[in-house]
């Protein structure tokens, strides 16, 4: 029985010879432990950091043609009403608001905030009109959803007005005065592009996004323009963490629990 570095074996370490051109190499067996170890370790972390890619990339995309580089309003369904506080049905072609892809009142300086193509609603010397686009999206009961996008404006009076929100259910235009989950511009003002974020939590399992653009009075025009709309659910916060077993090394996922005292 032999003594090898302070451990005794019945056998001597392997040690592995290679001849070649210029003469005999030999590879002891702890750098081969060595080697195999630390490839293993970098593996593992691969595996770590990959997940993580993959829990950062962005949920899916809930809305149609939220960006209107189709050119057109595929996705989307037209309402309006007249005067500008009728009922809002839903219509197949607006006669008193002008939905236009590109438009051609109050253009915002760049005319898109990305890509070829920008929604813009404008009411000219119709009167005190009132409509945009809506689109239903079905959802999950209570869980969160953030819509996110950009809008302009470009009004005469004070009575002009342009509209982003959410309801919490199918279309109806009455909650679309009163849902307090909506981002507008108003007043006698032009605004270039503004970037918002609204976030709901439904308790029905269908949503709606709708753009508004309103003129109350019998003279002037307005604009609203709008640009890479895009409503995707909210991720859950996830906590990683490595498995103490050593013989289990293997990745975890916890939710983050929103009660600390749970």
């Amino acid at each position: 029985m032999g003594n090898y570095n302070g451990v005794f074996s019945d056998f001597p370490p392997i040690s592995p010879r290679f001849e070649g051109d210029y003469g005999v190499f030999e590879i002891s067996s702890c750098k081969i432990i060595a080697y195999i170890c630390t490839m293993r370790f970098v593996l593992f972390i691969l595996f770590i950091l990959s997940f993580c890619i993959l829990r950062q990339s962005p949920a899916a995309e809930l809305l149609k043609n939220g960006d209107f580089e189709t050119g057109d309003i595929t996705g989307w369904k037209y309402w309006e009403t007249f005067p500008w506080d009728g009922d809002g049905a839903p219509v197949e072609s607006p006669a008193h608001i002008t939905i236009a892809i590109p438009g051609t009142i109050g253009n915002p300086l760049p005319p898109t905030t990305s890509g070829f193509f920008a929604l813009a609603q404008q009411v000219g010397f119709h009167g005190t009109a009132r409509g945009g686009l809506y689109q239903e999206v079905r959802v999950i009961v209570n869980t969160p959803y953030i819509l996110t996008g950009h809008l302009a404006f470009y009004g005469d009076d004070i009575g002009d007005v342009t509209i982003i929100g959410i309801l919490d259910g199918a279309w109806n235009p009455a909650l679309a005065f009163t849902t307090t989950n909506k981002n507008y511009i108003a007043g006698n003002t032009t605004s270039l592009w503004m970037e918002f974020a609204l976030m709901i939590i439904p308790s029905k399992d269908v949503i709606t996004v709708f753009t508004e653009t309103r003129q109350d009075w019998m003279h002037g025009q307005v604009a609203g323009w709008y640009d890479n709309l895009s409503l995707r659910p909210v991720p859950e916060p996830t906590k990683l963490f490595v498995s103490q077993n050593p013989g289990d090394n293997s990745l975890h996922e916890e939710k983050a629990k929103t009660n600390k005292g749970k």
